[in-house]
């Protein structure tokens, strides 16, 4: 349930240019990871990727 959210909040960041909240995201995600080894940074970065082929 996090993990969407902030996959969706992250999107958002994306498609909004919202550096600063991709950053805070990215950090929120890393903790989530450390203590759940979720891959979720790994998730974020790969969509941040993504959005930077389709501009």
């Amino acid at each position: 349930m996090l993990e969407t959210r902030l996959i969706t909040q992250y999107l958002t960041a994306l498609r909004t240019d919202d550096s600063l909240g991709q950053a805070r995201l990215l950090a929120v995600a890393a903790d989530y990871d450390h203590h759940n080894g979720s891959g979720l940074v790994e998730q974020l970065e790969a969509l941040s990727l993504n959005g930077q082929e389709a501009a």
